[in-house]
């Protein structure tokens, strides 16, 4: 993927749009191309900046009256003097609109990516292995269940030392801790009912895509559906070595 094409697609790229194959390139081109990654990163902290602004502010009556003035009719002899006002809040109107319509910029993979960061850096370690203990299975509350906690890849070059209940904006996980080799990678599962909390993933799964992918920070992502629960890997993986993990993952008692 060539420099003007990858900059044109970044916007899309920011809130997750692209398929898998198109942010796969777009990423690529990013680590091969300092410029690119460069103007990247200006935007998406522009974007982000912009998205906590606006996010975080609570239109009032009296703001929007006061934006009604500024764009509505005035005497001919008054145009020429307030139209730049006029457009500049015209323009943050549409800003608003589409930024406070939109879904959270990526959604589940970047709930989760706290998560895996407190692994990676040892802040978090697992609470068990083996079977799920009473005392943790007594606070799933019937929004988790054991089984989450049986999911393994069969690819041998990953080896797990253990898992533990997180909570994921509000919502129970299995947190399961592996690595594959000597990379820290992340397993975390939870029931596919609770998926209405991340509705971009859940826009991507059902659309078809068998595996959501995407990036978060300096880690990737990707998801699927097994059974009736929800998968995730993340870790400072490429992404086709993540997504062919993913496509090992089976229930271990099953």
């Amino acid at each position: 993927m060539r420099c003007a094409e990858t900059r044109k697609l970044v916007w899309l790229y920011l809130d997750s749009e692209l398929d898998s194959k198109d942010s796969f390139e777009v990423e690529q081109h990013l680590e091969s191309c300092a410029e690119c990654a460069g103007l990247f990163e200006a935007e998406k902290k522009s974007y982000e900046r912009l998205g906590q602004f606006l996010r975080g502010s609570h239109p009032t009556r009296a703001l929007w009256e006061k934006i009604e003035a500024l764009v509505a009719p005035v005497r001919f002899a008054k145009v020429k003097t307030l139209w730049p006002l006029a457009l500049a809040a015209s323009l943050i109107i549409a800003a608003g609109v589409i930024l406070l319509t939109r879904p959270r910029n990526l959604d589940l993979a970047n709930a989760v990516e706290e998560c895996h960061s407190a692994y990676a850096h040892q802040i978090t370690t697992p609470e068990f292995s083996g079977q799920v203990p009473e005392k943790i299975a007594q606070q799933f509350s019937g929004r988790l269940d054991a089984g989450a906690f049986a999911y393994r890849p069969s690819e041998p070059a990953f080896t797990s030392s253990g898992a533990r209940l997180c909570h994921v904006e509000g919502v129970p996980v299995a947190l399961i801790l592996g690595r594959c080799a000597e990379t820290p990678v992340s397993m975390i599962v939870f029931k596919k009912s609770e998926l209405d909390h991340f509705p971009q993933t859940k826009r991507k799964l059902e659309s078809g895509d068998p595996i959501a992918c995407s990036r978060s920070g300096r880690y990737q992502f990707a998801a699927r559906f097994i059974d009736d629960h929800v998968v995730c890997v993340v870790g400072d993986e490429p992404r086709p070595a993540l997504e062919d993990l993913l496509k090992t993952v089976r229930r271990a008692d099953g």
